[in-house]
């Protein structure tokens, strides 16, 4: 993800911002989803609790994804959900 804050970031359009943060928060997700279901996590003596806290990640992710002007374009082979 680019620093929005760099120069190379703020010579970015809106559209093109927010096109950053949303393929930055699908990746971010996608990593949540996918630590729920690392057998490796399964044996952690505090399981539920992580998975407690990958799913509470997943669900803020979703929620700031929501709030994110639809561009219209497809984002990682997927139409953008919004």
């Amino acid at each position: 993800m680019i620093d929005l804050k760099s120069e190379k970031g703020k010579a970015l359009t809106k559209i093109e911002a927010f096109r950053e943060i949303r393929a930055y928060l699908e990746d971010q997700f996608d990593l949540a989803q996918r630590k729920c279901m690392d057998e490796e996590n399964f044996s952690k003596p505090c399981w539920s609790e992580f998975q407690a806290y990958q799913r509470g990640l997943q669900r803020a992710y979703t929620k700031l994804l929501n709030v994110i002007p639809d561009q219209g374009d497809k984002q990682h082979g997927r139409e953008s959900k919004n």
